[in-house]
């Protein structure tokens, strides 16, 4: 190809072709600028011979910048219009290397799919519209997958690097935090896509903590973590902590469908009085490692 797709003109040129107009709906937004993912390729450290999965294709744009250091990408696409132009460009020349997904990201088998392919690393500009909970959905199903490289909203990165205290703080903070770590490695100006969002997006790093190995501060003996499904409690718990986030967390509790928490606020009342914090404290006032001991209480 004498251009790439990524360039103004030459996406311009595919859409008008295909009769394509991008939908709000599904959170499309495509990068036309060629430089910034040629910065999201360096700064993902693709390795010789790795294989990435790449979730939201679109026409091509990230996947084509890809393509020259990964030995392979196995690409994600919901819009039959965008993967019918995917497999007209790119994986005409190089079906062996472009393997395309035709399905909805949010149903999914991630650990199948790490699995199958030998995925152990994601580089996508994520959906607007699924991208926090693509993310939990990632972690959670698939700890397999080490790292993430993600152009996602900067609002949802405000909070999944939001700590106790921020305004930005909430659940979906504490759930993503339990599962990873997160870094922020660059912006990336409204400017930069087609059509142009209302936001601006940030270029973030993710690396899993393997199924929660913050809880191996517990000693847990389920690979350093929790299972799954002492993690999915976990989850319901936080949920209930952060019913009213701006009433006490007390209350919230005590109106929670949680049968274990019934009947024992006591309990909670004994740990924040020991940790040396008001019993009409907020959820948004605590952090991880205080949620989870909070949480094992009720053990």
């Amino acid at each position: 190809m004498s251009q790439y797709i990524s360039s103004p003109s030459k996406t311009a040129e595919i859409l008008k072709e295909y009769d394509i107009r991008l939908k709000k709906t599904l959170g499309q937004n495509f990068i036309i600028d060629t430089n910034i993912l040629k910065k999201i390729v360096r700064l993902s450290g693709i390795g010789k011979g790795e294989t990435i999965l790449e979730i939201g294709s679109g026409i091509g744009s990230l996947t084509e910048i890809l393509l020259g250091s990964a030995e392979k990408v196995v690409c994600v696409e919901l819009d039959s219009r965008l993967s019918d132009v995917f497999e007209t460009t790119l994986q005409y020349y190089v079906p062996e290397r472009a393997i395309l997904i035709k399905d909805d990201a949010m149903k999914l088998d991630y650990a199948h799919l790490a699995e199958k392919y030998n995925i152990k690393k994601i580089v996508s500009n994520l959906p607007y519209k699924i991208a926090a909970p693509l993310i939990l959905k990632i972690l959670f199903n698939a700890p397999i997958i080490s790292k993430m490289y993600l152009t996602i909203q900067k609002d949802i990165a405000d909070r999944l690097l939001a700590s106790k205290g921020d305004k930005n703080y909430n659940a979906f903070s504490v759930k993503a935090g339990f599962l990873a770590d997160f870094k922020v490695l660059f912006s990336v100006q409204k400017a930069s896509f087609i059509p142009v969002p209302h936001v601006d997006s940030v270029f973030i790093e993710v690396a899993s903590k393997s199924g929660g190995n913050e809880a191996g501060k517990f000693k847990k003996s389920y690979n350093g973590g929790f299972s799954e499904g002492k993690i999915k409690e976990f989850f319901e718990f936080i949920d209930a902590c952060f019913l009213h986030r701006r009433k006490k967390m007390l209350n919230s509790l005590e109106k929670s469908s949680l049968e274990y928490i019934k009947g024992k606020t006591e309990n909670i009342i004994e740990y924040l009085e020991k940790s040396g914090k008001n019993k009409n404290i907020r959820a948004e006032e605590l952090s991880i490692y205080e949620f989870l001991e909070l949480f094992l209480l009720f053990e």
